[in-house]
């Protein structure tokens, strides 16, 4: 949301009804008519009467018309404003209505043509140039349809049809200062026609300018109006904003239509993109909706399910995605984020069979064969992972990830050549892969050689130089060689805690490095920092003791060494576990 490409905006700014709406012939003649008795040309009196009757036969060959389109014989309608035109080649209607044809059957070329005739032929008429801005638009001539859209607001500025089609090139451009432009368009629009489809495109477009409170202001105005609309109010067709004339009609202005507010693929595009916007109970209003008009709809399910999980209410996730199951939703991504929920809840014995399940629904799906394989290597069953990750390379030879895990498996199998050559093969294949060349750095730093593995390290913290993990991880490798350059591993120390304030492990490493430089008022604050964020170090509290003996706070000191002695002998093998847990965090690969 990415807050929202202009891709994904595109597809939720479905504003406009179609061009071809029915309603637009009925009122073509009386609109245009009207609009050339007030812009028509001036002639003498024998060619007044000469341009009388040849309007009186135009008029004639367009009512003809106009009564084929509505019996449905459009054949027929086209052959008679034909014959309008050949009795006067400048009657607006017959332009109009031919325009409206040439674009039902997909002849843009004509259509433009039709369309540009008419505006101008009735060039103070708004909805002559609102419709030739249509036409333009779907032929993808953008400059020259909003100069139209303009031209027609001028004419006319209470339009809602040229104010909302002027606002979705404006819109499409993905600027700042045209976002800010199309707001401005829309909200003249809502002002004159209220629609949930403009209050829709508002929320949109603070969404994507990253205006929080602006898009949830204008998310209540939105649900409020769609809860209030009414089925007849839902029934127009509708059409993307590359599309046409917000008027179908030559003379209509009105509204555009609220169709898309009420599906549900609309309404559960919205709360995923409230989701990425961060707003979270937006989003879950909007995606239960969506789930309400349709409970099979799948992408509002799992976004519905995310959605809890951003609040941390992994029993409402569940209960979500468990539901729809019951429904008799049987879906590989149900599964696979019904695996991502019990994970999340700490019971990965429950995520085995739902990614399996997953599998067994898009067994060619390899990001499901990759998280089958680190969930039973979480689960301590590294030979298993190892067997189904080695299944899944026979599959996908060339995949860079699947490699990496089959490594892990292998480490965590105690097999560690068989490890470092899988992680080796990883980086082949990606060669800027920070995972694998973060797991290949701490096969060597196991076996002692610490300059190869803050060698790695370094490779891996370049190319993911916004990942706290690798920054301390080459610290912690340099720190263990016999001559520390003490600047150059502050430096990454202090980038890792910059990243991730909360790194316990990066801020203890930075307090020992202060001990080493006899700072001991900084190493006390990088101590206690450490206590809060990890209150059962014991290494921690008894680290903080000795720099209060330095620095003469006896109470203190004594306090926290009373606090280590507290702590269970069972934090002698916590070091190397949480390293282990720092390389499995950065290889939680999602593709």
């Amino acid at each position: 949301m990415r807050l929202l490409t202009p891709e994904r905006t595109r597809t939720l700014l479905l504003l406009a009804p179609a061009l071809l709406c029915a309603a637009a012939f009925a009122c073509a003649r009386q609109s245009y008519a009207q609009a050339r008795s007030s812009g028509g040309r001036q002639s003498g009196t024998s060619a007044a009467r000469v341009q009388s009757h040849d309007e009186a036969r135009a008029n004639a060959f367009v009512a003809e018309g106009a009564q084929a389109l509505a019996r449905g014989d459009e054949p027929a309608a086209r052959g008679s404003f034909a014959k309008a035109l050949e009795a006067d080649p400048d009657n607006v209607d017959a332009h109009t209505y031919l325009g409206v044809l040439y674009d039902r059957a997909g002849d843009l070329k004509e259509a433009e043509r039709h369309f540009a005739a008419a505006a101008a032929f009735a060039p103070f008429s708004a909805s002559a140039r609102n419709n030739y801005g249509a036409v333009l638009v779907r032929a993808g001539r953008l400059g020259l349809a909003a100069a139209q859209f303009e031209a027609s607001l001028k004419l006319e500025p209470a339009q809602p049809s040229a104010l909302v089609n002027l606002a979705q090139i404006r819109f499409n451009s993905g600027k700042p200062e045209d976002l800010r432009a199309a707001r401005e368009l829309f909200t003249r629009a809502n002002a004159v026609a209220p629609d949930a489809e403009i209050a829709r495109a508002l929320v949109v477009i603070a969404l994507r300018l990253g205006e929080r409170e602006a898009a949830s202001a204008a998310y209540r105005v939105y649900a409020a109006r769609v809860a209030a609309s009414t089925p007849a109010a839902t029934s127009s067709p509708t059409a993307t904003p590359s599309s046409s004339d917000a008027s179908a009609s030559p003379s209509s202005s009105g509204a555009s239509s609220s169709a898309p507010s009420t599906s549900s693929a609309s309404r559960a595009e919205l709360g995923a993109a409230l989701l990425e916007g961060g707003l979270v109970d937006e989003a879950i209003a909007e995606l239960n909706a969506a789930i309400a008009l349709d409970s099979s709809n799948v992408e509002a399910v799992i976004a519905l399910s995310r959605a809890h999980l951003r609040r941390k209410d992994i029993k409402a996730a569940g209960v979500a995605l468990e539901s729809a199951v019951a429904r008799g939703v049987d879906s590989a991504p149900v599964y696979a984020a019904l695996a991502d929920v019990y994970e999340a809840g700490g019971y990965v014995e429950n995520a085995i069979p739902a990614m399996r399940l997953a599998i067994a629904r898009d067994p060619r799906n390899e990001s499901y064969r990759l998280r089958y394989g680190l969930l039973l290597n979480d689960t301590k069953a590294p030979a298993a992972a190892a067997i189904r990750l080695r299944e899944a390379l026979k599959e996908f030879p060339d995949s860079s990830p699947l490699w990496l895990a089959l490594g892990i498996a292998q480490m965590g199998d105690g097999k560690s050549d068989d490890a470092r050559k899988s992680f080796e093969r990883a980086l082949e294949l990606d060669s800027r892969s920070a995972p694998a060349l973060a797991y290949l750095g701490s096969t060597y730093g196991e076996r002692g050689q610490y300059a190869e593995a803050a060698s790695f390290y370094e490779r891996a913290l370049a190319a993911a130089p916004n990942s706290a993990v690798p920054y301390y991880l080459a610290a912690d490798a340099l720190l263990k060689e016999p001559e520390v350059d003490a600047p150059r591993v502050e430096k990454y120390l202090a980038r890792a805690v910059e990243l991730e304030p909360d790194f316990a492990s990066a801020h203890m490493a930075l307090a020992k490095l202060y001990v080493r430089g006899e700072r001991w008022t900084e190493a006390a604050a990088a101590f206690e920092r450490v206590t809060r964020l990890d209150p059962e170090s014991a290494e921690a509290h008894y680290q903080l003791g000795r720099v209060y003996v330095r620095l003469k706070r006896g109470s203190d000191a004594q306090r926290e060494l009373d606090a280590f002695k507290q702590l269970s002998e069972a934090q002698k093998e916590k070091r190397e576990t949480d390293r282990r847990d720092l390389l499995r965090r950065l290889a939680n690969v999602r593709f």
